[in-house]
């Protein structure tokens, strides 16, 4: 239940604010939110996490893809690995869905979120992905730990 909870929640969410940012905003408007810290800053990103590998929309999509099959299909083997791992690998999943979706339909993310002092554009399936790629690392470490006696 924590992978679908996880997976389904960054997905929506995701899903929501991109549509708000695209129906509400023009292509690179930006709004501040926390005086110049924060802001909503409306860009379509070709390429993957940091402005990586831009213009590989297809390759991306292809990953993205892979991730979520594989995940969703995996899911029902891995519930030994405990809630930690599940839950990561529902945001992972999620994220990767919500930005698979983006590339299907308009070519490129919707990023939006924007700090003053961390130049790279984001959105909630980037922010899914990162947290959930360390759930992963650290509950795998765990594990290895817990082994390490046996």
């Amino acid at each position: 239940m924590a992978f679908w909870t996880a997976f389904i929640s960054v997905f929506i969410c995701d899903y929501l604010s991109k549509v708000w940012v695209r129906s509400n905003m023009a292509l690179g408007e930006s709004r501040q939110l926390i005086g110049d810290l924060l802001q909503i800053a409306h860009w379509q990103n070709t390429g993957a996490a940091f402005g990586l590998f831009q213009g590989a929309t297809v390759y991306l999509a292809l990953v993205s893809a892979g991730c979520v099959a594989l995940s969703v299909f995996a899911y029902p083997r891995l519930q030994s690995y405990g809630k930690l791992f599940l839950v990561a690998l529902g945001l992972l999943s999620g994220g990767a869905l919500g930005n698979l979706v983006d590339r299907v339909h308009f070519g490129g993310v919707t990023d939006f979120i924007s700090f003053r002092y961390f130049p790279p554009v984001f959105n909630i399936a980037d922010s899914a992905i990162v947290i959930g790629s360390l759930g992963l690392a650290i509950s795998l470490l765990i594990a290895s730990k817990g082994s390490e006696g046996v």
